[in-house]
């Protein structure tokens, strides 16, 4: 019902629009302490929360950040659990309306697609085209420019005090100002005078990123005319049979980006043969089958090491259950069948390493739930190869057993003989 009314600071402000907020963000958060304080009281919390919102009380609070090391160093920031409410809140109103505008091809964020709906969309482009202009963009969230975001969301919000509580959010969060590019036009203080940069982690932040690109996803499909494209998140592919003509493209997108402020990144955006296996969102893709990047792979054998050593030496599976789940959601969406059948047998070893029998029956149950799910594979590609391995062992194991038996019973009558004569 929320979905489909007109984008009004009442509606945000209304204890029925902050509660299914308020179950959103407690969505894999119970445990943490300051959700478990809010839960308690939620209704009086949320009441409160209302008033403030329409007496016009209603200030964010401070932000906290922290590095996060991974595939490439980021700068997280994390509000307050009511503010994140008050994100879901704003979110579950302005999405539906921001969603009219956008073009089907948009992956991230959205309700009914995802990274399931993007790599089904990129294969089925692979699997009729020869070249694939595979861009990235230079530090999308900390290059954001909020005058220009605040703009475009002005043309679609009509009510003034909705507008200013957008505002608050966007502007309260702390600005990038170092490693500000130049850009067409710009004075020497221009890029000093423009606020920066969307926190990561906000569900205000996700939709309105994807929003933020939103004019590029018209200019390629519909002034350019190429509509065999897909974007996710900063991430985007358009494909065609002429090559010349996608590295044409990619000079013109790196020209309208410039009116957003932003910058494709110089190594990662490049035209691909299709055939030659394309690296694209977390997958390496084949016209017929695609398989996980190696280096992805490799940071999640390092997180789940670790967390195993943690969880042996404290008995909580919790961390190690939630990383092991996630990952195996996303690995399935490939052709990993072996792949999860090796890591399997992997993390069990880690695990029977920790405490002895103690974890054991635990690490099992964990990683006992891949052999009830049923490989993503096509017959005739990976399960016939495994099953006639395994009848080779089988066979192997079989004539060794009865070579053994054969040994033992011509010694006794070996034996046997020797006595009698």
């Amino acid at each position: 019902m929320i979905g489909n009314t007109i984008p009004s600071f009442e509606t945000v402000a209304s204890v029925e629009n902050l509660y299914c907020a308020y179950k959103k963000a407690c969505k894999g958060k119970t445990g943490r302490d300051d959700v478990g304080e809010f839960r308690m009281k939620w209704e009086t919390h949320l009441t409160k929360l209302s008033d403030s919102l329409l007496s016009g009380e209603y200030q964010p609070g401070r932000y906290t950040m922290f590095i996060v090391h991974e595939k490439k160093t980021r700068k997280i920031m994390a509000t307050p659990f009511i503010d994140r409410i008050v994100h879901h809140a704003i979110c579950n109103v302005m999405t539906p309306v921001l969603e009219r505008s956008m073009v089907p091809n948009t992956c991230a964020n959205r309700v009914g697609r995802g990274t399931g709906e993007g790599l089904r969309l990129y294969a089925r482009f692979a699997k009729r085209y020869r070249y694939v202009l595979k861009c990235d963009i230079r530090h999308f969230f900390p290059s954001i420019d909020r005058k220009i975001l605040l703009d475009s969301l002005k043309r679609k919000i009509q009510d003034a005090r909705l507008l200013e509580l957008v505002r608050t959010v966007l502007f309260v969060a702390p600005a990038i100002s170092d490693n500000a590019p130049y850009f067409p036009g710009d004075t020497l203080f221009t890029p000093h005078e423009r606020e920066r940069g969307l926190p990561i982690g906000n569900m205000t932040s996700q939709t309105w990123a994807n929003w933020y690109l939103d004019p590029l996803d018209h200019f390629i499909m519909d002034f350019k005319g190429f509509g065999a494209y897909m974007r996710y998140v900063d991430d985007f592919a358009v494909f065609a049979d002429d090559k010349v003509a996608l590295a044409c493209l990619k000079n013109e997108i790196q020209e309208f980006l410039c009116r957003l402020r932003l910058i494709i990144h110089p190594d990662k955006s490049r035209v691909y043969r299709t055939a030659d296996g394309v690296p694209f969102l977390g997958f390496r893709h084949w016209s017929t089958h695609r398989v996980l990047c190696k280096p992805g792979l490799r940071r999640f054998k390092r997180r789940v090491r670790q967390k195993a050593r943690i969880a042996a030496a404290s008995g909580d599976m919790r961390a190690l259950r939630s990383s092991i789940a996630g990952w195996s959601g996303f690995a399935r969406l490939g052709d990993t069948y072996r792949l999860r059948m090796r890591l399997r047998e992997e993390i069990r070893g880690i695990l029977d390493k920790g405490q002895g029998g103690a974890l054991t029956g635990v690490a099992r149950r964990l990683v006992e739930q891949q052999r009830e799910q049923p490989p993503r594979c096509e017959p005739g590609q990976q399960q016939p190869r495994q099953l006639r391995e395994h009848k080779g062992i089988m066979k192997r194991l079989w004539e060794q057993t009865l070579l053994i038996i054969g040994m033992y019973i011509f010694s006794i009558f070996t034996t046997t003989l020797y006595f009698i004569l």
